[in-house]
């Protein structure tokens, strides 16, 4: 129960963020680049601690952990790719993206919650993330290899 509030409030103090920062136009590019990080830890910490724990009776399947936690050091790799080859970091989240990580979010709160009909949140979390992986590949592919310019005669 306490990781249940603790994991609770830690997603509610990150929404607030963002929408304070956004109500305020308070946004930075450092905020920018640490508001996806610190999503992807705590997601990451969530599915791993459970994963791990003795303490949780109900745990979602290793495929589920290792799709969710493999997109996530896919897109930090993508990341250092595109700084390494661009020299710039540019972190535009999408629609898919954000329901990927609210559906993982809700996915952490069932499974500390205990509910057993917890796969019926996991398996849409597991399709949204290998939707969002692609996405994210797509668009990374892209930012590294734009297109050339057309010469006209």
């Amino acid at each position: 129960m306490t990781a249940l509030i603790i994991f609770f409030i830690a997603i509610i103090t990150d929404a607030l963020d963002g929408a304070i920062a956004r109500q305020f136009k308070c946004k930075t590019e450092l905020g920018t680049f640490l508001d996806p990080l610190a999503d992807k830890l705590l997601l990451l910490s969530g599915f791993l601690g459970i994963t791990f724990s003795s303490a949780f009776i109900l745990k979602p399947p290793n495929w589920v952990v290792i799709i969710i936690v493999f997109r996530d050091l896919f897109i930090i790799c993508g990341l250092v790719i595109i700084f390494l080859t661009t020299n710039q970091i540019r972190i535009q989240p999408n629609l898919i993206g954000k329901l990927t990580t609210f559906f993982q979010m809700l996915t952490i709160l069932v499974l500390l919650a205990g509910w057993r009909y917890a796969h019926l949140i996991w398996l849409p979390a597991v399709s949204l993330t290998i939707l969002s992986t692609a996405l994210y590949l797509a668009r990374g592919i892209k930012l590294v290899n734009p297109p050339a310019p057309e010469n006209k005669i």
